[in-house]
């Protein structure tokens, strides 16, 4: 299956709005994820969700800090590897 860049950012927002974090409605795709209550847990939860949803299993090379600093970062790394795939 393939996903779109939007696709993967919103599957991330939702996981984290749904699952993961308690936001308010100022949170988005650029909002800095550590710093909206993101804890390691929660981060392994978010990966696991993503991985099964999308059938990608990450390399974990890719999970720099600057991959992981926002739902646009991480859905363009996603996106970037399932590409390669």
């Amino acid at each position: 299956m393939t996903f779109t860049l939007p696709e993967l950012t919103e599957l991330i927002l939702e996981t984290l709005r749904d699952d993961l974090l308690e936001v308010d409605a100022n949170f988005d795709a650029d909002t800095d994820l550590i710093g909206a209550g993101l804890d390691s847990l929660a981060l392994t939860q978010l990966l696991l969700t993503v991985e099964e949803r999308t059938g990608l299993w990450f390399d974990e090379s890719e999970l720099t800090p600057e991959n992981l600093a926002s739902c646009a970062t991480l859905a363009r790394c996603i996106h970037d590897q399932l590409a390669a795939a």
